[in-house]
């Protein structure tokens, strides 16, 4: 499987939205942001969007000269770094953010063409965010690409309708999450790896992590943590993306969780105050041989679980 990027699956190069459409989450934006944007002249209302993640450094890179002065940043004192080259912007974003946090930037080109300046909406992510945007700024037909951006939109719309069909329709998920969920797995059955005390645990951190095993089977890999809730709200999780060292980003097929995970305090068993997340992605015999981070979050993106040094058999 190749290594993905924070794309939607047919995203094609991201135009900023019309003023009158609606405001997309966090989660939705992220997943569609493409690693190329375009500028034309014709201006627009909305900027385009670009997902960072705290301490995670970006880098944008334009096609043409930047003019030698400071970058505009909203809250710029809150960013780690923030650098600009003849042709580079870097931002290493805030350790401390929350998601769905937006920052505006805005650089200046060193030519009199048009657009003069180049703004983009910073967004915050816990995982999704990117390392490297290439930003174009060469005159092209806008009108093919319109349609197409469309067209696009609307398959992706479709697909992720779908999805959330399929698993609403599914008693049980398929794969290396199959054979989990149904309980009758012995270890040593599958190639396997206990990785609790070796795995590294992020600070705040909204559960508590006990067991993570990895396993690898049929072109699938997979990651099992069991998590107990000291908080007072139900958790479950909503997204999950392994990235590796060199930025790389493993996007999971869909999660399995067999319920939300109850607070501590609200379970009735006390000998069982632990659930567990299955994360599992495609990946051949020579793939997903580095060490991974895994973050996992809930829908409001707020309640996250990072672990480090996570490998596969």
């Amino acid at each position: 499987m190749p290594l993905a990027t924070p794309v939607g699956p047919f995203a094609l190069a991201l135009l900023a939205t019309a003023p009158q459409a609606a405001k997309p989450s966090s989660q939705d934006a992220c997943e569609m942001a493409s690693p190329q944007l375009v500028l034309t002249a014709e201006s627009s209302a909305t900027p385009p969007v670009v997902c960072i993640s705290p301490g995670l450094s970006l880098t944008l890179r334009f096609d043409a000269l930047l003019r030698p002065e400071p970058v505009r940043l909203t809250e710029r004192e809150r960013f780690v770094d923030v650098a600009s080259g003849q042709q580079t912007l870097t931002v290493v974003p805030p350790e401390k953010m929350g998601a769905g946090e937006r920052f505006q930037v805005e650089a200046c080109f060193a030519d009199d063409a048009a657009p003069a300046c180049a703004t983009f909406v910073l967004l915050a992510h816990p995982a999704l965010g990117m390392q490297q945007v290439k930003v174009f700024r060469r005159p092209r037909p806008v009108a093919s690409f319109q349609e197409g951006e469309k067209a696009a939109q609307t398959e992706v719309r479709q697909c992720q309708e779908e999805v959330h069909q399929l698993r609403a329709e599914r008693g049980a998920p398929e794969g290396l999450r199959g054979v989990l969920a149904s309980g009758l797995l012995e270890k040593g059955r599958l190639p396997f790896k206990d990785l609790t005390e070796s795995v590294t645990r992020a600070k705040g951190n909204a559960l508590h992590t006990d067991d993570v095993h990895s396993y690898r089977a049929g072109g699938r890999v997979a990651v099992e943590v069991w998590l107990t809730n000291p908080g007072t709200l139900p958790w479950m999780a909503a997204g999950a993306v392994l990235r590796g060292p060199q930025g790389e980003v493993l996007k999971p097929l869909p999660l399995w969780q067999p319920e939300p995970i109850p607070p501590v305090g609200a379970v009735a068993n006390k000998l069982k105050p632990r659930h567990r997340v299955v994360v599992e992605v495609l990946a051949s015999e020579t793939e997903a041989r580095g060490t991974y981070t895994l973050t996992v979050w809930d829908a409001d993106q707020k309640r996250t679980v990072a672990l480090g040094n996570i490998t596969f058999p």
